[in-house]
C-alpha cells in the first residue's frame, strides 16, 4: 500500500500547490477546484506509474551529484547578464557523456537544466548536446 499511497500523496500534493501558484488567490473556490484538479491529476498520474513498466525511482546518488547546480544558478545568472550586454551569441555542442547514471538520467537532465547559461537540447547513451551562452564547464554542471 506504501508503495501506491506516497506516490499519489506526493502527485497530489505538488498538483494542488502548482494550482493554487498559478491560480493567484487564496479562497474557497480556488482550494477546491486546485483539490479537485489535484485528485484528477494524482489518479492520472498512479493508473500511468502503473501501467508502465519505467523505474520511477531517482536515485540518491544522482541527486547527490547534483548539488552544485542550484548555487551555479546565480554565477551564471552574472554570466548572462554579461553576455547580452555584449550581445554574444551562444554556441551548441556534443560532448560524450562522462558519467552514467542509469535510472537518474531524467534528474541529471532536468538539473543541468537549472543553468540559464547552459541547458541541455538532447540526451541519449553516449551523448550529450548542450546550448550555452558563454561556455563555462560549470554551467554544464551534472550532465
Amino acid at each position: 500500500m506504501k508503495k501506491h499511497v506516497l506516490p499519489w500523496l506526493a502527485g497530489w500534493l505538488a498538483l494542488f500547490c502548482l494550482w493554487q501558484l498559478l491560480a493567484g488567490e487564496w479562497n474557497h473556490q480556488e482550494w477546491v477546484a486546485g483539490a479537485s484538479a489535484a485528485t484528477l491529476g494524482a489518479a492520472i498520474l498512479a493508473v500511468a506509474r502503473g501501467v508502465s513498466d519505467i523505474d520511477h525511482r531517482i536515485p540518491w546518488r544522482a541527486v547527490a551529484a547534483s548539488w552544485s547546480a542550484l548555487p551555479q544558478v546565480f554565477v551564471d545568472f552574472a554570466i548572462v547578464m554579461w553576455a547580452l550586454a555584449r550581445r554574444k551569441r551562444g554556441t551548441t555542442y556534443t560532448r560524450m557523456r562522462v558519467r552514467d547514471t542509469g535510472g537518474g538520467r531524467a534528474w541529471v537532465n532536468y538539473a543541468a537544466n537549472f543553468s540559464p547559461n547552459a541547458y541541455v537540447v538532447e540526451i541519449d547513451d553516449e551523448h550529450v548536446t548542450l546550448h550555452d551562452l558563454v561556455r563555462h564547464r560549470n554551467s554544464e554542471s551534472p550532465a
